[in-house]
């Protein structure tokens, strides 16, 4: 099979997980990332089903930091889960996240299904509890949490590792992760990590062949010893 088709049934497979197997009220807000024409005919018809309460679709790939963000700012439930197309949902994963942040809410926290292998170490492994695990690092490839948490740790960089950064800031804000005694979704395309180092542009053509730059901007010491930026322009 040729990668372009895999990475489309890769996609396919993990929404039809996610609508099987996610047992809690659900608004799902799919953000297309300028992906290509079967693709997004695809998602139209499960927004047409009902599936996919709103479906936004890019001309140009913004990168997913941009996308999280902007997805962020349509959400209206007491809970948000930032997540990727290639992830398996089994069945529970959702509820059983949630059920953890009611029951430790008097502690600052975020909730992931699962912990990938780079963040499995004794370093990251905090805690046990009698129903969960606790984790520094945990989650960056999907994550619940009420909006408010959000908001205080700040938009998603535009970065490669923009989700390990945001854990990082996270950190500094005196949160941690938990996750339920066993990994309750798995990776299909797990590749152990991204080419942090190379920079992203983010930018925009509009009607006229007008150009938006939401680029950022400012740059500041990375928690990796490179170069971080500041948000640019914001819809």
């Amino acid at each position: 099979m040729k990668d372009a088709e895999s990475r489309n049934e890769v996609m396919r497979e993990s929404l039809r997980s996610l609508e099987e197997n996610t047992d809690y009220p659900v608004e799902i807000i799919v953000m297309d990332n300028g992906g290509n024409p079967d693709d997004s005919d695809y998602l139209v018809n499960l927004a047409r089903r009902g599936v996919i309460s709103t479906y936004v679709r890019y001309h140009e790939n913004m990168s997913f930091g941009f996308a999280w963000n902007q997805g962020f700012r349509l959400a209206t439930g007491d809970y948000v889960c930032f997540t990727c197309n290639d992830i398996y949902y089994e069945k529970g994963w959702l509820s059983s996240c949630i059920v953890l942040l009611e029951k430790y809410s008097d502690r600052k926290l975020i909730a992931t299904p699962y912990i990938t292998p780079d963040k499995n170490f004794s370093n990251w492994n905090k805690e046990v509890l009698p129903d969960a695990r606790i984790n520094s690092m945990a989650g960056s490839n999907c994550m619940i949490m009420r909006p408010e948490v959000f908001r205080e740790v700040g938009d998603m960089p535009h970065y490669r590792i923009g989700g390990s950064v945001w854990h990082r800031n996270m950190v500094g804000k005196r949160y941690m992760v938990i996750v339920p005694p066993k990994d309750m979704v798995r990776h299909l395309t797990y590749r152990r990590g991204v080419r942090w180092h190379v920079p992203i542009d983010v930018s925009k053509k509009l009607l006229k062949g007008e150009k938006v730059d939401f680029n950022y901007k400012t740059v500041r010491k990375s928690v990796y010893g490179g170069s971080q930026k500041s948000p640019g322009v914001q819809l």
